[in-house]
């Protein structure tokens, strides 16, 4: 095993299950109306930067199914969406853009990942995708960006090579 691999486990470790026991613990209490950061997902997203698409995707799913099983949410419904947020996420290693623009990809894959998980709870509702998207959505992920650029402050030195 490399001293990357080692790395990106110790980073999982630490950096995902105190993102989950963050969410879990703490989010709800920063929770404004219905709009709350995800956090798990801004720690999949800053570690799909860091080591690539495989280990994001793979980091993505791994938190997404703990956050699902210890949520009560049907399993699965949360992993997809962080999949794919982390492999996109991790794409971005490849161009190197500027940090702007790794920023506005970010609430880009942020707000995608917002409208992957709403369109499966769109089933469970009465309300429309378009309300769900402009009541939901769109302001969770004004939030998650938000708290993207104060964690990644903040933990910068672990995330970036």
């Amino acid at each position: 095993m490399t001293h990357e691999n080692k790395y990106f486990m110790v980073i999982l470790f630490l950096f995902g299950i105190g993102s989950i026991v963050f969410q879990s613990l703490v989010v709800p209490l920063l929770e404004i109306h219905v709009w709350r950061p995800d956090v798990v997902l801004i720690i999949t997203l800053l570690t799909a930067r860091r080591f690539g698409a495989l280990k994001g995707s793979s980091a993505g799913f791994l938190l997404g199914i703990i956050q699902d099983s210890l949520t009560g949410m049907p399993v699965g419904i949360t992993a997809l969406p962080k999949t794919l947020g982390g492999y996109f996420a991790g794409k971005l290693r490849s161009f190197r853009p500027d940090p702007t623009y790794t920023y506005l990809w970010f609430a880009g894959i942020i707000f995608l990942h917002e409208i992957i998980t709403y369109a499966f709870y769109q089933f469970k509702t009465d309300l429309s995708f378009t309300q769900l998207v402009y009541t939901r959505a769109f302001p969770n992920t004004v939030y998650s960006f938000i708290m993207l650029v104060i964690i990644h402050f903040f933990t910068q030195k672990y995330f970036n090579e």
